[in-house]
């Protein structure tokens, strides 16, 4: 969720109420009548049917008021999930993206030139060995007369990122046979894919849906129109070096990089007329520029820990890669050591040192990538 989102005051449509306030008004209300109705004074104890009866009454009227909270807030952007959050979208325009198939460029080679061109059809397939997952090209492509090679881009079959991961090399099965092609092979790594978009993406994109009203030139705008075209982008940095020159920088969750094919189809998604102003270019969308840190800490813990040593140690391995994913999760985002020392006290640490790194101002097009990593453990320590 967006900090925006994130900041906004809690709401509540039912007050305090609990339920041990509903059975307690219950009982009263009960006691109450009693006396009214007969003229005796009666005090219901704990065990009798009657309360019993009125607590079970209580549950019930506690779970209505729990839905008329719930039916609420589900109006609102902070607590909206599921099905509700796609009817809040529908009021701005917006819709939950679907899955995204994993792509990669892929090389078809001739086992010699020919005197004629060679047709590569759109929606050639290939796959790995294996023939776990099937790639097709995703537009018509020819090797010229005379040439021997030609680079295309491929498309899984398979929705989501169930395609991703496929090392460069590994595609290298020509299922639908061309004549004269010798081999094929997937240059890149595949990526790309992505899951149905999550509840935290789709009430992000809502949020920045009233940019779109004046479409791209607005830094919200060219937000909104870049996670519009690609669901997987987490992060946006939109730069302008120069009068109506656009420079766009964008990663996935917790920095992971974007890969090339998806860039170039976000930007031919922008240069639509009816996304950026007539005036604006887009010089390049890509993932930023990358600023290497290391991570030098020795950590001890508390003697009266003695018995969780082997607990906290694991634990604060996970929360140095969570620093690590918190400090690339956003381009622009300052080196900062304090938040990893927050991290590995959280972790159950007494006490950490820091020989790396350093606090380093990043520039706005900048992500901080980890470079090394050594996490030393300095031993028990008094309380």
């Amino acid at each position: 969720m967006i900090k925006e989102i994130e900041r906004l005051p809690d709401i509540s449509f039912i007050g305090d109420i609990s339920l041990s306030g509903i059975q307690d008004q219950l009982v009263a209300s009960y006691e109450e009548k009693f006396t009214e109705e007969t003229g005796t004074v009666v005090s219901l104890k704990s065990g009798e049917p009657i309360t019993l009866m009125l607590y079970a009454c209580a549950v019930q009227f506690m779970q209505m008021y729990a839905n008329v909270d719930k039916a609420g807030k589900m109006n609102f952007l902070k607590y909206a999930y599921g099905d509700y959050l796609d009817n809040l979208g529908a009021l701005k325009g917006v819709e939950r993206q679907s899955e995204e198939a994993a792509s990669c460029t892929v090389r078809f080679i001739l086992s010699a030139p020919r005197p004629s061109t060679i047709a590569i059809p759109e929606g050639t397939r290939i796959t790995t060995q294996a023939a776990a997952i099937y790639f097709a090209t995703t537009e018509y492509a020819e090797i010229p007369s005379g040439g021997t090679s030609v680079d295309v881009i491929c498309e899984a079959q398979t929705p989501g990122d169930v395609g991703n991961g496929i090392q460069a090399g590994e595609l290298s099965v020509l299922v639908d046979p061309i004549p004269y092609i010798s081999s094929v092979s997937n240059l890149n790594v595949t990526a790309g894919g992505t899951a149905r978009e999550s509840d935290e993406s789709l009430a992000g994109r809502i949020y920045l849906a009233p940019a779109n009203y004046s479409v791209a030139g607005p830094r919200a705008a060219y937000e909104y129109f870049v996670k519009q075209a690609y669901s997987g982008v987490a992060d946006v940095m939109v730069i302008s070096p120069d009068a109506n020159l656009i420079d766009i920088r964008v990663i996935g969750e917790d920095g992971a990089e974007i890969p090339s094919e998806v860039c170039q189809r976000i930007k031919s998604y922008l240069e639509d007329g009816e996304v950026k102003p007539m005036g604006d270019v887009i010089t390049n969308v890509s993932g930023p520029d990358e600023e290497n840190y290391n991570i030098n800490i020795t950590y001890y813990i508390n003697r009266s820990d003695v018995g969780s040593v082997a607990a906290i140690q694991t634990a604060v391995e996970n929360a140095v890669t969570e620093y690590a994913n918190w400090q690339s999760a956003k381009i622009g985002r300052d080196i900062e050591p304090s938040k990893l020392i927050e991290y590995v006290m959280a972790a159950g640490a007494k006490r950490v040192t820091v020989a790396a790194p350093v606090y380093n101002a990043i520039s706005s097009d900048c992500i901080a990538r980890l470079g090394t990593k050594t996490v030393s453990y300095g031993g028990l320590e008094d309380d």
